[in-house]
This record gives C-alpha cells, structure tokens and sequence, in this order.
C-alpha cells in the first residue's frame, strides 16, 4: 500500500508540475530557448525522449566546472560583404550526448551507450521567432572528419569592397594572401554553444583599431552569453576559404530539438521507463497517455495500474525484477528520497550530507544529500538516515509536503510559524499518535 500511495503522490507531482517535461518555448522576440530536448531514434523509427535540460541549468553547470569551458574562436566570411568573428564555449556533438543521457531521469537511458560516430547522424530543429524553422541533420563524416580551422589573418586580408582576398601591402597576389591566411590557421571543431558571442567585422568601422587579431576578444570584454543557445558554430574548410565561400549561416542558433540517430539504432523501447513523445506543428510536445512497459504483477484492473505505469515511464522507481513492480512492497526510506531526485531530473548536485550510514560517491548519497540540501529529510539524532527503513505513512506525508514546499519556494519558517511543537489540526481519530511535527521524517 505504501509503494502504491507514493505512485500515486508522485503522479499527481508530476502532472502539477510547473514546468511540462518536455516543452521548448522562446521568448516572444526568439531571444533565447528555455528548454533543449534530446532525443534518440529506436529500431522501429520512434523518438525517444532521452532528457530535457533547461537553459539556465547549462549556464549553471559551465560555471560549475561540470562542462568544459575552452575558447573556441571562429572567422567565417559573410553574404553581407563581411567577415565575422565569433566566440563560443561549449560541447563537441559527443559531449553534449554524453552530458544530455547523464541528464535523463529514465534510469535505463542513463545507463545506455549512446554514441554520435561512424554511420551516425544528428538532427538539429531551432526555433526562430515564435515558432519552428529548418531542421539541418549532419553525420558525423560532415562535422568531424573534414579538417575544419579558424583563421585569425582573413580580417586582415578581406576586401570589403572587392569582397575577395588581398594584400593591403601590395606584396602578394590574391593566391599568395590566401596561403598566407591558411598558413597561419588554427585547427578548430564544430561545437554546440552554452555560451558565445559573434559580431561583423568590417575595417571601416574603425572599431577595432588596427588590431586585426580578434581571438578571445568578447570573451574579455565579458559578452559572452547564453541568450542564443544551443548555437551550432562551424569552422570554415579549406575549401571555403579558398572558394570565398560565405559560411555565416551555417551558424544556426535556438536549436530546441535535437535527434540523434546512432547506427544501427538500439532497441530502447524494450527498455524499462522509457516514454515515447510525438513532436506537433505548434513545436510543443505532446505528453504520453499513462501506459508503457507492462508489468507483470501490474493488472490493468487494478486502481493504481495508471499511477504506476506514469511514474515508471518517467523512471522514479527501478522494477524488482525483470518485468515485475511488486507494489506489494514495502517503500524504504531510500526509495522515496532517490524518486524524489529523480522527479528533480536527477540533476541537482548538493554538498554530501554526512550521514554515518552514507557512503559518499554513490547514486544514493547524491539523491539523498540534495533531499538533505532542500530540508526534505533531515536524518536521525544519531547522525544516520537509515535508507534501508521501512518508511511510514506519516513520513511519506512529510516528505511529499516539504518537497512541495520546495518546489513552491514557500520560506521554510513558514511551517514553524503556523504549527509551532503542537500537532498539525487534523480530523482523524488517531491524530494523537502522530510524531511531534519537529520529528517528522528526520
């Protein structure tokens, strides 16, 4: 009954939610996206969605050293007779699929090998304005296995007039200048942008000075921002630089989607958790009707089968066995704090709560040290949190209103204001037998 009455709370969470599980939204002038979708195509042709990562929790992570932020640099030629400069921080395609899976709150997605190599291909769909523009899909022989650079010399080099390559001394042929330029290039890669800035670059502005090398320049000057991200920013070629091929739009800014295609593509709907949405013309997502992998000891006529079925597609609990839920169970102490990290996406990170029975580095020390963190549970007098405890009814209803609590912001002295040590005015008969509220859950 325990377990059965949590799924049902935990349903009820999630369908409250502030925040949909999957939605990505713009602001109405298509300055930023709020939330990246990632998702991966199964065998049968299907988008699975692995995880969504807000904006915000990117930016978050960069400055938490958890994504790599190295400078890239890019000179690209314009169609608007300009060269332009751009600089970006971010994730290589694999970074960002690595750092994406780690971000699913499906347990059986985080645990999968996913990989943008080989015969594989990536999707990318951004917004612009208020809706859906192009989708560009790449594989990866186009993003990586062509040699790809920045080159610091086109500023110096470009005729905006002309709009073709030329030697302000007069000492080289437009040939020469070109071999000049590429000889002195840098090696760079396609990256997905947490953070960049990139602007046209043109002599006559004079804003510059006579300072052609732009390399890190808005990154010192502290514009580097979040607003247009994910951005796709890619190096030119060769081949472009010597065709003169303007390449600024290959640039593509407010990806919200992305779709990775591995090959051959995994069996993931067989996969426990797994949640199936269906992308509609408005660019929302559409949320899955309760159903999903079926379990054995899960009849559909049973009164909970829709709340068990709901919460396991979103992964808040792990199965018993190989297709059994066992709702019968009793719920630990541990079961309920890690279901509680994961309707957080499993991807807060709080400093280790010291418990004695605790042990730091494991999947439950960082579910139970952010419930820790959030003042959700607050362990036992003798410094233990006893994860392996049966939890009880009233410990349950602790737990479900200090999360809400928290996820209403509501200030935590709130609680202590209206009840003080008295006992909660509750109707029922056996009110008296309820723990002192400073005891709850600790």
């Amino acid at each position: 009954m325990k377990k059965k009455v949590t799924c049902l709370t935990l349903a009820l969470l999630l369908a409250i939610s502030a925040i949909p599980y999957a939605s990505a939204k713009t602001t109405p002038a298509g300055e930023t996206v709020g939330n990246v979708l990632f998702y991966v195509t199964n065998d049968k042709g299907e988008e699975i969605l692995v995880s969504q990562i807000p904006v915000s929790e990117m930016e978050a992570d960069m400055k938490a050293g958890r994504i790599n932020d190295a400078l890239h640099n890019y000179s690209i030629l314009d169609r608007f007779v300009t060269t332009v400069h751009q600089e970006g921080q971010g994730f290589s395609v694999q970074e960002f699929v690595d750092y994406a899976r780690g971000k699913s709150p499906v347990a059986s997605l985080r645990s999968l090998p996913m990989s943008f190599s080989g015969a594989s291909s990536i999707r990318f769909w951004e917004i612009d304005q208020t809706g859906y523009d192009d989708m560009d899909t790449y594989t990866y022989a186009d993003l990586y296995e062509v040699p790809r650079y920045n080159f610091p010399l086109l500023y110096e080099y470009w005729d905006y007039a002309k709009q073709d390559y030329y030697d302000p001394a007069g000492k080289m042929t437009c040939e020469q200048v070109v071999d000049h330029i590429f000889a002195n290039g840098t090696p760079e890669t396609v990256i997905l942008t947490v953070r960049a800035f990139s602007q046209r670059y043109m002599i006559t502005d004079e804003k510059y000075g006579i300072d052609y090398n732009m390399e890190n320049y808005w990154h010192s000057k502290g514009l580097l921002d979040n607003e247009r991200t994910i951005r796709i920013m890619k190096p030119m070629t060769k081949d472009e630089l010597v065709s003169a091929t303007p390449t600024a739009s290959d640039t593509r800014y407010w990806v919200a989607n992305i779709l990775l295609n591995m090959n051959p593509a995994p069996d993931i709907a067989s996969l426990a958790g797994v949640v199936t949405l269906t992308l509609i013309s408005s660019g929302t997502e559409q949320n899955p009707e309760p159903g999903g992998a079926a379990y054995s000891d899960v009849p559909e006529s049973q009164w909970y089968y829709d709340a068990v079925q709901y919460v396991m597609g979103k992964g808040l609990f792990d199965l018993t066995g190989k297709d059994t839920f066992s709702p019968g169970a009793p719920m630990t102490r541990a079961m309920l704090a890690a279901a509680l990290y994961r309707l957080e996406g499993s991807l807060p990170v709080a400093e280790f709560a010291d418990f004695a029975d605790v042990t730091k580095g494991t999947p439950l020390s960082a579910a139970v040290s952010w419930c820790n963190a959030a003042e959700i549970v607050l362990g036992y007098d003798d410094g233990t949190f006893q994860g392996d405890r049966s939890i009880t009814r009233e410990q349950i209803a602790t737990m479900m209103f200090r999360y809400a609590t928290y996820k209403l912001t509501v200030v935590s002295d709130r609680l202590s204001a209206d009840v003080g040590d008295g006992l909660p005015d509750v109707p029922f008969s056996d009110a008296d037998k309820i723990s002192g509220l400073l005891r709850y859950n600790r």
